[in-house]
């Protein structure tokens, strides 16, 4: 069997600021999977999982990338597509 090479990019920092409204809806959020999961979560690593359960979701998106083709159209190395790669960040 061939392997193919395993792409590994370096984590990225972001920074930015949100509307208050957004902030409110996140903190509120991270009340809510505290009560369902039992444990804290702080909004950074919530907003990053919720961006990428967005974008693994968004079979528009993946269908644009495998036409880009290249690498734009790899799967997320975090994507649950059996990779067995782990997140970077978070």
């Amino acid at each position: 069997m061939k392997l193919k090479r395993v792409r590994t990019l370096a984590p990225v920092t972001f920074k930015g600021r949100v509307p208050g409204e957004l902030y409110e809806v996140l903190a509120a959020y991270a009340g809510y999977y505290r009560e369902v999961h039992g444990e804290a979560i702080d909004l950074w690593p919530l907003l990053v999982q919720m961006l990428r359960a967005f974008v693994d979701a968004d079979r528009e998106f993946h269908a644009w990338r495998r036409q880009a083709g290249g690498s734009a159209g790899r799967t997320p190395p975090w994507s649950e597509d059996g990779t067995g790669m782990e997140p970077r960040n978070g």
